[in-house]
Formats: structure tokens, sequence, C-alpha cells
């Protein structure tokens, strides 16, 4: 493949179903938006107009402004009528037309094969193959090991590589799926991988990804819901056990999100593992399915009486043994919202998969645009480079729980979860969530207590607080007995206010963890997320009233803290007027705090006192100051009091749809982040690496 300009799109495709085509589009798509701003999914066979749950997944995931109408090409029956009538070239015709039509509003296309056995039987070659050569896509071709015990892989992938290239396609990577230990291990140490021209990549087998879920059951067996929540149905499925037993044999033998296939009448099993899932002393089962005979209709108003169905309850006319034949055949697929697997595969595809060796590949260019997306990827990347510990002391919301599984998951971070043990169990049982990665902070250990009662005695006795009094407040408020944990040494930062304000986070941090050397003032930023920028506002949520000396010490954390962040800072320090046109006490203090600035960093591009529409608009920049460099162009916004900046980011983030991040602290000794109490999950992951990268900058 010519090198001459980078790679615009990649044709994914397998040569059998459950390969794994999915693990191969989240792992691409999370290398390709570090890089790309506009990338756009297409299917250039679709198989169903109304639901495809691969492009629904990648679309959800990545917050791609993008129809599911948009990303289907020809549906197969219209592929057959035009394959039986005009041929492939005329398939190709239609496939290239609403593909062309993509690439004009988008500067990648991912595209995803389908599987077409009979087309491809009638055809005597794979039509993606054929696809892909005609949409000048290299193909990133993934096959599965799952039947070979240990497996030869240098066969396959030179079926594969010639495959390929006999058809006149290109190949941007090849990759086997499913691949035992074993086989892992040899192709690690193969020298045969030298001969191949392009990335090849061998996924060992993760039986948490080959789990079905019950709505991979609901849509491949004629089944009804009985009764459970709504959330349930992205439950995982471990395995199955079918036919009837005794109760007693069954909570004996039950296994970790095991589901019950049994006959209707058996009413008792239902109890039974329904009040199994309640209790912290046995496996939380994955539901149970009825067959056969209507269920009676006590144990329907049982099941309609309930306040709370901790396990799924489904119902099927057919009859145990009618079932087994298609449950066996169904394949597992990662669905939208299934943040588990998506994590998963993620994980997978970054721990096995020599992304520098793609990003080579694709021959990317540098880009001066830098979305969310693309800073989120950033942060990961950073934070994964050295994994600090973070305390997260709200564990009684389900949000900061669901974003500590995902953080474990993706390896961005070590977690502390502040809490006892026993709850943290319950919930993440209750949750149908894996914590066991997360190191546990008991706050109602009277050691631990007592220690950091004293250490907090010892900060704060110069201002009239007694041991007894440090005692009753380390053991009352848990964010302040994290905030000791941070300040004893026993993790790397603290993100809190989920469910507290902003004063409940940030006062025990600045009482005690205190001001780094050589910062006279604690401040805050904002990390504000627009579709092709990020930009960092400053002080929104500490400082009231800065002086012209305060305003100075804000504007240089927050140069250090965008810099920290890969933001080249230009400073804008604003106020109500631009340049000499202004008068007044407000704008002194700027014109001043503008002046301190440039004395301790002569370095820095800064333009003050600027209005704030001179110093994001090019245009308007040319008639209010038109010599400054930093004028229609400013990254970083320095607002004169906490009344503007706070306002500032608020209007932006409703009005104009920016992601605001933050407030992020700057100037502590230890880093210590806030949260809103309004936070998606998403939010508390973006915080907590953002805490964790400022870890890993204290540190070094």
């Amino acid at each position: 493949m010519s090198r001459e300009h980078s790679t615009d799109a990649v044709y994914i495709t397998s040569r059998e179903p459950g390969a794994g085509s999915m693990v191969l589009a989240l792992g691409l798509m999370e290398l390709l938006r570090r890089r790309y701003h506009r990338i756009a999914l297409y299917r250039p066979l679709a198989y169903d107009r109304d639901h495809d749950s691969d492009m629904e997944t990648l679309l959800q995931h990545f917050g791609l402004e993008q129809s599911l109408e948009s990303t289907q090409g020809v549906s197969l029956e219209e592929a057959e009528r035009l394959l039986a009538g005009e041929g492939t070239s005329r398939l190709a015709e239609a496939v290239l037309e609403k593909y062309e039509a993509l690439r004009e509003s988008a500067d990648f296309v991912l595209c995803l094969g389908t599987r077409m056995e009979e087309l491809n039987r009638q055809l005597g070659m794979d039509l993606n193959i054929e696809l892909a050569k005609n949409l000048s896509a290299p193909v990133a071709g993934i096959f599965s090991m799952a039947e070979e015990e240990v497996g030869n892989l240098e066969e396959p992938f030179a079926l594969w590589s010639r495959a390929i290239r006999q058809e006149g396609a290109e190949i941007f990577l090849l990759c086997a799926n499913h691949c035992s230990l074993e086989a892992a291990d040899r192709f690690a140490e193969a020298p045969w991988k030298a001969h191949y021209d392009f990335p090849i990549f061998c996924l060992p087998r993760l039986e948490a990804l080959e789990h079905l879920s019950l709505l991979d059951l609901m849509e491949n067996l004629p089944v009804e819901w009985l009764a459970g929540a709504e959330e349930q149905k992205e439950n995982d499925l471990h395995s199955f056990r079918f036919g009837t037993m005794e109760l007693g044999s069954l909570l004996r033998e039950l296994r970790p999100y095991e589901f019950i296939v049994t006959a209707s009448d058996r009413a008792d099993l239902v109890a039974g593992l329904l009040l199994s899932a309640q209790s912290v002393t046995t496996p939380m089962n994955g539901g149970v399915l009825l067959c056969g005979e209507a269920p009676d209709p006590s144990l329907i108003r049982l099941l309609e009486g309930l306040d709370e169905i901790p396990a799924p309850v489904l119902y099927t006319k057919k009859y145990e043994h009618e079932l087994i034949p298609a449950a066996m055949g169904i394949k597992p697929s990662i669905r939208p919202g299934n943040r588990r697997k998506i994590d998963l595969a993620l994980e997978l595809f970054a721990e096995q998969v020599d992304t520098a060796a793609l990003e080579e590949r694709l021959a990317a260019m540098p880009r001066e645009i830098l979305t969310p997306p693309m800073f989120r990827m950033r942060l990961f990347e950073r934070a994964r480079k050295d994994l600090k510990r973070i305390l997260l002391p709200e564990i009684e919301d389900d949000r900061i729980l669901r974003a500590a599984e995902s953080l474990l998951r993706r390896k961005v971070v070590r977690i502390l979860l502040v809490g006892e043990n026993e709850e943290i169990t319950r919930r993440s049982k209750k949750l149908g969530i894996d914590l066991s990665g997360a190191e546990i902070l008991n706050p109602t250990d009277e050691s631990l207590r007592r220690h950091f009662a004293e250490l907090y005695y010892q900060e704060r006795k110069a201002k009239g607080v007694t041991r007894e009094m440090a005692l009753d407040r380390v053991s009352a408020n848990k964010t302040l007995f994290a905030t000791m944990a941070l300040y004893d040494g026993r993790a790397d930062g603290l993100v809190s206010g989920a469910i507290h304000a902003t004063r409940d986070t940030i006062l025990p941090a600045l009482q005690v963890i205190k001001t780094a050397e050589g910062y006279p003032l604690a401040s805050s930023c904002f990390f504000m997320c627009l579709p092709t920028r990020v930009l960092v506002y400053a002080d929104c949520a500490v400082n009231p009233d800065p002086t012209a000396d305060e305003l100075a010490v804000i504007a240089l954390e927050t140069v250090e803290t965008a810099e920290k962040f890969g933001i080249d800072p230009r400073v804008a320090m604003l106020s109500y007027s631009t340049g000499e046109s202004g008068v007044g006490a407000d704008v002194e203090k700027v014109r001043r705090a503008t002046e301190i600035l440039q004395r301790k960093r002569p370095d820095l591009p800064v333009a003050g006192p600027i209005q704030y529409d001179a110093a994001i608009d090019p245009e308007v920049a040319k008639i209010k100051m038109p010599d400054n460099p930093v004028a229609g162009h400013a990254t970083v916004f320095i607002f004169p009091d906490l009344d503007t900046g706070n306002i500032a980011y608020k209007a932006v983030q409703r009005s104009a749809g920016a992601v605001a991040v933050g407030p992020v602290m700057q100037g502590l000794r230890k880093p210590v982040n806030d949260l809103s109490r309004g936070c998606s999950v998403d939010d508390i992951i973006d915080t907590v690496a953002i805490t964790a990268i400022q870890a890993q900058e204290k540190e070094s």
C-alpha cells in the first residue's frame, strides 16, 4: 500500500460469526479518536435497516453524531437483486455512492463487514474483501481460533494474507482471536512474524466476553419477561443449568451468575433464588427461566407484590429439552450501554495490540483539532503510564461505584474506596459490578480514626481544635477521613463531590493538605471541551474576588495546568474592555495582573485586559486588538472574579453544549478534585484520570 497519503478508511471483516470483530472495532475506534475529529461508521451491506447492535454500540459509546440510517449501505436483499442482475460491479457502485457521501463529511471512515455465507457460496469469493478493494479501504481481518486447543497460528495467518492479496485488496492488520494461552505464548516467540509487512496480533481467549446476556437470549429464544428491572436485561450469564432439582442442592451447587432453566411449576426454586440473590453469603444468580405450562397465578401475584426483584424471572412455552440446542448456538454480543464488556474489549485490545505500530500504519499527519473524545483518550493514556491510587469516599452513590469498576477494568488508576467491606460487597452485587480490584479503607476502623484524628489535631490545634473535636470530626465526615488518608500518604489523590457540596470537598483540603511551596493560594480551573478544541477557564470555583497579585498567581497556576495536559497556553486576561479603551478599578486590576504575569513569565503569549469576544473570535480581534497574537486565538481564559467565571462556564456549558470537566484544583500539595452533584459516570472517570495525572506531575 502506498504511504504517500494517509489512510482514511479501514474495513473490518471476519470469516465466521463470533470471531470478535467488535473487539477490533472498539479498539480501533479508541485509537482513531485520538487522531481524527470526524469519524464515520459504515456497514456496506446492512442486514437489518431497523437494528444493528454493533453500530448502535459504537455510535453510543464514542458519542458519534451519526444516525444509524447513515451508517447503512445496501441491504442484503438489494445486494442479492443487484448481483443477480448486473453483478458485483453494480453492487460495488451502489455501495460506493453512499460511502462517498460519508467521506465528504468525515476525516476517517471505519467500515464493518457483514457475514454473508449464502452470497459468498454463490460468488465463490469473500464479498467483504471485494468491497474493501473497491472502497480503497485496507482490510483489518480477524479470525477465531476457538475450535483449536492449541493451534498453529502460522498457517491461518498465511492463508488469510494470501487470500486477501489474491483478491487485490490491501491489508491493514490481521488478528487471531480466542487463542489458547499456549498458542499466545508460541506466537510471542514466533520468528515467522517478521515475514509480514503489516502488523499481526494474537488475542487470548477472554471468557468474560463470551458470556451471553439476557438480551441475547431474548432476541434468539421465544421467551417473555415476567419480573425484574429493565437494566437486568444487560446482565451477563456465566453458565446455564437445565432441569429441575431440589432447592437445597441447587443452592449448594450454585455458581456466580448461573442462569437456571427449569419447569414452570417450581415456584419454590424461584422463591429460593430470589432470596439467595439478596444474601451476601451466596453467589449472585443470573435469573430463572420457567418452561412449559403457564406459571401458577399465585407466583405471578408474588412477583408483582415485590418492591424489588433482585434476579430476573422469564417464561417460555417451550420445554427445557427443546431449548438446549437453540441456546447453545447463540453468539454473545457487545451491546450499547454494556460498559463492562466494552471495557473488557478495550482492555484486551490495549494489552495485546501494538497501537504504536498501528498509528505508524495510519500515517496520520498531526492535527491542530482537539475534540472532547481525543482529550479523554489522551487523559487515559497518560494516567496508565504510572498508575496512581485515587480515593473515592462517596460509595453511597451508584455512579461512583460504576465509574470505579470502569477505571479498574481499563487500568487507568488504582482505586481506594472509603467504606465498610460488607457494604461495598452488597452494593456491588446489587449493581452487578466487579470491584474486587479496589482497595478498601474502612472509616469505622478505630485505630485509623484515632491516627487520622491525631494528625488532624496537630494541623489544626492552633485554630482551637482539641483532640476530642478532631476525633469527632474525622469520625463523622468521610471526606475529611479520606483527606487525612491522602495527607498520611496512603493515596495519591482524592475525588469527591458527587453527593456533597464543593465546600465539603475543598475546605478539608485547604485546611490540611494546604498549598504547595511557592503557591500563595489554591485556585481552580475547568477544561471546557468544545466540538473541535479544549479551552481552560479559571477561576470558577474558589476565589471570590482576587487581587491583581492573586489574579496573576491564578493565571500562572492555570498555565501550568494547561501545559501539563497538552494545551498550548495563550492567555487572555479577561475584562469588560479591551486594551487601553476602558478605565475604572476593575479593569485596572486586570491590567496590573497582566503586567505581573508578563514579568514572571515573559515567554508567555498574553493579552489583557481583553474582552471575551476579542479573545476567542479572530474577526473581532482584528478590530479590537489587531497586533496581539493571542487575540482571537486564546486557549486559557482568566476571569476577573468568581461571579464572572462561574456564570461564564455554566453559560457555555449549557448554551453551547460544551463538556465542562472540573473544577480541577490547582496549587495544592496533593491533588484533590471536586465533582458536580449532577455529574455522570463519564465525568467521574475523567476527573479521576485528571487527578492521577496531577499526582504523576507532583511526583516528578
